[in-house]
C-alpha cells in the first residue's frame, strides 16, 4: 500500500513537473503580449510589481529544488526553466531598490542597497553561491585537517589483524563488536560519504557478519565445504570460489572471514578476494576442512 501511494506521489509530481514550466512561459507570454496592446514597457513596471514577480519565481524554484530528491530529471528541468526569469525579476528587483530607494542617512541609505542586492542575488543563484561557499580554501582545509586527524585516531586503533604478506591489508578495529572493520592499506583521498550513524567513511571498510541473520548468503547447502586456517591467533575461513558470469560483467571470488573464535560472540569480518595466488599462500597455511553446517553451529549462526 505504502509503495503505491509513494508511486502515485511521484506520479503526480511528474506531471506536475512536465506541465508547469509550460503553464508558467505561455503566462509570461501572455502578459508581455498584453503589455504591449496597452503600451505598457516591462521596464517600467512598479517596485511592488518586480516584488510580486521575484516572489512567485523564488516560491516556484524553492518548490523545485526540495522535490528534485522525488524526481531528480524533471524537477531539474523545471528548476532550469524558472531560473531566466527569477534573474530577470532579479535584477530588476535591484534595479529599482537601488533608484528609488532613499533614506535620509547616506551611510545606512548605502549599507541597505548593499545587503539587499547581496541577498537578491544569493538567493537566486543559490545552488551556485552554495558551490563556492563549499568550495572556500578555508573551509576546505578545515575539514582536511579534521578529516587527517580523524584517520589518525583510526591508524591508532588496535591492529585487528596484518595480512599484506599475503597481498592482502592491514585491518583496525577499535572495539569488539564494532560494524566497521578499517582496512587503511590506502587511505581515502576524497572523503565524502557519512553513514546514517554518523561515521565518516575514511578508509575502506568491511562489514562485521556477526550482525547478518545468515552468516555467509552466497552459499548453499550444509555440505559445502571451507578451508579454515589459523593464523597468529587468527581464524580465516575460505568460502568456495564463487562465480558470476553474465553480459554485464565477470568475476571468479572467494571470500575470506576473519574471526578471532569461532564461538557466537564472536566478530566475522569478509573480505571478498579475487586473486586465486592469494588464496593459495592462505591455503598454505596449517588449517582444515569445516562444513557449513558445523561450521554455522560453532558461530551461533542460521545456514
Amino acid at each position: 500500500m505504502m509503495q503505491v501511494k509513494v508511486m502515485f506521489f511521484n506520479s503526480v509530481l511528474a506531471t506536475i513537473a512536465s506541465f508547469l514550466p509550460i503553464a508558467v512561459w505561455i503566462g509570461i507570454f501572455v502578459l508581455l503580449w498584453r503589455a504591449k496592446r496597452k503600451g505598457i514597457k516591462i521596464s517600467g513596471l512598479s517596485l511592488r510589481s518586480y516584488a510580486i514577480g521575484y516572489g512567485i519565481f523564488l516560491a516556484l524554484n524553492v518548490f523545485a529544488i526540495i522535490t528534485i530528491g522525488f524526481i531528480p530529471v524533471y524537477m531539474l528541468f523545471s528548476y532550469i526553466a524558472f531560473f531566466l526569469p527569477f534573474v530577470f525579476f532579479g535584477f530588476m528587483l535591484n534595479k529599482k531598490l537601488i533608484q528609488e530607494t532613499r533614506l535620509r542617512n547616506i551611510f545606512a541609505n548605502k549599507t541597505y542597497k548593499i545587503i539587499a542586492t547581496l541577498l537578491i542575488w544569493l538567493i537566486v543563484l543559490y545552488p551556485f553561491t552554495a558551490l563556492g561557499i563549499a568550495e572556500n580554501p578555508l573551509a576546505r582545509n578545515a575539514r582536511k585537517q579534521e578529516v587527517l586527524q580523524l584517520q589518525e585516531e583510526v591508524m591508532n586503533f588496535e591492529t585487528y589483524a596484518d595480512l599484506t604478506q599475503f597481498g592482502l591489508g592491514i585491518y583496525k578495529l577499535q572495539h569488539k563488536g564494532d560494524y566497521y572493520l578499517w582496512d587503511i592499506t590506502k587511505p581515502k583521498e576524497n572523503v565524502l560519504l557519512v553513514t546514517n550513524d554518523g561515521v565518516v567513511l575514511l578508509f575502506d571498510w568491511h562489514a562485521n557478519q556477526r550482525y547478518n541473520e545468515i552468516w555467509d548468503n552466497v552459499h548453499e547447502g550444509m555440505n559445502v565445504m571451507y578451508d579454515v586456517v589459523f593464523f597468529e591467533g587468527m581464524y580465516l575461513i575460505i568460502s568456495p570460489l564463487w562465480g558470476k558470469h553474465d553480459r554485464s560483467f565477470y568475476w571468479d571470488l572467494h571470500y575470506v572471514y576473519m574471526c578471532k573464535d569461532l564461538n557466537k560472540d564472536a566478530d566475522i569480518f569478509s573480505l571478498p578476494v579475487r586473486d586465486p595466488e592469494i588464496i593459495e599462500k592462505l591455503r598454505e597455511l596449517p588449517g582444515e576442512q569445516i562444513s557449513r553446517k558445523e561450521l554455522a553451529e560453532k558461530l551461533d549462526v542460521d545456514y
